[in-house]
């Protein structure tokens, strides 16, 4: 097997959440360890006085009856009052349980009730609200805290804020009572139950313990290089452990994290904040690419050769150093003045100051990441699931490969079981084993065993590792589907070689059981209403433009494009346009962006159902 650059592992002296947090407050003394958006600007809050805080909210838990090992809800967007809550919980002993701040009270009820929570932290007065509907149902609910003031008290709600300062003013030394309780947490302790985020069927609490999650963090310490003056914009769900865990790592190396105001306000926060690292999702990384190409095909003729001549020389340049060779003289000079014109403007938009990126969640395109590193913004793919804490492999300087999710991490075992689920390219299901894999779902002994097979967890994702040790993802074991010609179908692989596409910004592949592989499609529709005008085509909403014979036959011509190459079976023959795009709020989309396929294939079973059935009546 051809060697890889292989880092140190990483020699920081910490052993749990807790002794993590208090060695980087103690070692950085950041004065701008966060950064929020409180009026017209962002500002810093030290580690210090996040340190304070921290211990004076575990105090003021502790009052009202929080004990340790009890479960602490966290339903909240991303903000610095999370991460002061989080850090908090940690060090009293409690387990926090975080609950995505888009799941309606009912999802919350649940959550709360399967982990036998004790308390809620909230943000705002409409997370609030859900608690409030929902709370004479949760005898067990000793106190509710909400972060943003209200008008009017409530019995039984208190304030984020008065509790820190009546703890502060009241007890003599919170700070000493904090570090005392803290570091009397142990390694196999349970640091956080994480519930995922339901595409199929009911959540499952994850229970996760501080080793489980320092391990990752010591395992991806040397991966990438930070330093004391970088900046994480935080955006994703600090519910989901791909950001937490993210925030934890940089935390412990001194960076200053930045809490983005929300997704709508994230184009103005990036300039506001200019950060230099950023996680992201694929879909992210579809819009920020849809509006550079919506941009350039609005331009002049000129405008758009010199962007396809920054592209191609910006990847030339990319791709001669990620080979490791020196690019030759000519091409370093061309591509000097292109990405002045073109790859400056595009970095621009992210602030201008991003040195890297890192992709979880869903598998990323090559295209798309090929695009990236083209206008000098290189995405590191990885890949990894809440119950390994996350990370299991990862791209990073120095080893990376495109269409890869990169070599496993330090300390992680990883072997392809001996199954192929009938895919023609034989991939087996990928098990893990290593200090980062989880210890159970919470109250779910057979889930839990049966996910466990000799000490290795089955993540129910297909793959293949290669001669150098880079793992690719092929598809996910339970979507795997046959149509009844008796072939296996990996709807991802099909999904996935739609990023970035210019005219179609989702798709769900369908075809279990059926005779020919069909889809769902989402266009963009500003383009396709563009396009729309031009030619001719009446519509007074979007419901009657994606049911015009045209603008159907125009999408499945670009369907048929990108289809050109793959087997038969595999291309889709039949598409279906939806009228608007599936999302967080409508509960098509997990928290994760990813599709719930079982809800969207129920909520359109007449759609799809009529798409099958006039194809046969087509060949009648």
């Amino acid at each position: 097997m051809k060697k890889h650059h292989q880092p140190e592992t990483s020699n920081d002296d910490f052993r749990t959440l807790n002794e993590l947090f208090l060695n980087s407050v103690a070692k950085y003394h950041k004065p701008d360890a966060f950064l929020s958006k409180r009026t017209a600007r962002y500002e810093g809050l030290s580690s210090i006085y996040a340190l304070q805080q921290a211990a004076a909210l575990a105090v003021a838990f502790g009052r009202l009856g929080l004990r340790r090992g009890d479960r602490l809800g966290l339903l909240a967007e991303n903000r610095v009052e999370w991460s002061l809550t989080d850090y908090a919980a940690l060090g009293m002993g409690a387990i926090d349980v975080p609950i995505y701040p888009t799941l309606p009270a009912n999802d919350v009820e649940y959550i709360l009730r399967d982990s036998g929570a004790r308390a809620v932290v909230v943000s705002t007065q409409e997370q609030l609200q859900k608690i409030l509907e929902i709370k004479a149902r949760l005898p067990e609910l000793l106190f509710v805290m909400v972060m943003d003031p209200l008008d009017a008290d409530l019995p039984g709600v208190f304030l984020w804020a008065h509790a820190i300062q009546d703890a502060m003013s009241q007890t003599l030394d919170p700070e000493r009572d904090f570090r005392t309780a803290a570091l009397a947490l142990q390694p196999d302790d349970i640091a956080t139950i994480l519930y995922t985020s339901g595409t199929t069927g009911a959540p499952k609490g994850v229970i996760l313990t501080h080793a489980n999650i320092v391990s990752n963090v010591h395992s991806c310490a040397h991966l990438f290089s930070f330093s004391a003056s970088d900046c994480v914009i935080s955006f994703l769900p600090l519910s989901h452990i791909f950001e937490r865990l993210l925030d934890y790592f940089v935390f412990s190396r001194g960076v200053s994290i930045a809490f983005a105001e929300s997704l709508e306000k994230l184009p103005d926060n990036l300039q506001e904040v200019r950060p230099t690292v950023m996680a992201v999702v694929p879909r992210v990384l579809e819009k920020v690419h849809g509006k550079v190409v919506e941009t350039v095909q609005k331009g002049s003729p000129v405008a758009q050769k010199l962007f396809q001549a920054a592209a191609r020389l910006g990847w030339d340049y990319a791709s001669a150093g990620l080979a490791g060779k020196r690019p030759r003289l000519g091409l370093s000079v061309e591509h000097a003045i292109t990405d002045k014109l073109v790859g400056a403007k595009i970095r621009a938009r992210l602030g201008g100051r991003v040195r890297f990126m890192i992709s979880g969640s869903a598998s990323l395109s090559r295209d798309l990441a090929q695009f990236f590193f083209a206008m000098g913004l290189p995405v590191y793919e990885g890949y990894g699931l809440t119950e390994t804490s996350p990370v299991i492999s990862v791209n990073y300087p120095g080893a990376i490969k495109l269409g890869t999710v990169g070599p496993v991490i330090p300390g992680v075992q990883v072997k392809i079981a001996e199954d192929s689920g009938g895919d023609a390219t034989a991939a087996g299901e990928i098990l893990v084993r290593g200090p980062n894999v989880f210890r159970g779902y919470w109250q779910l002994e057979e889930e839990t065993q049966s996910s466990l097979v000799e000490g290795w967890f089955r993540t129910g994702d297909l793959g293949v590792l290669d001669a150098d040790g880079f793992l690719t993802i092929t598809g996910r074991k339970k979507n795997l589907f046959k149509t009844s010609g008796g072939k296996y179908i990996s709807p991802e692989k099909l999904e996935g070689l739609f990023q970035g596409h210019p005219l179609i910004a989702q798709i769900l592949t369908l075809g279990d059981a059926r005779r020919f592989v069909a889809a769902l499609v989402v266009p963009h529709f500003e383009r396709l209403e563009v396009h729309a005008r031009e030619h001719g085509i009446v519509f007074s909403s979007r419901e009657e433009l994606v049911q015009h014979d045209d603008v159907v036959a125009l999408v499945q011509r670009e369907v048929d494009a990108v289809c050109n190459g793959l087997a038969p079976f595999e291309k889709v023959r039949r598409i279906a346009l939806l009228p608007g795009e599936l999302s967080i709020e409508s509960g098509e989309l997990s928290p994760s962006m990813k599709i719930k396929r079982f809800l969207v294939e129920e909520r359109y079973r007449r759609v799809i159902e009529q798409l099958y059935l006039s194809h046969a009546r087509e060949r009648v």
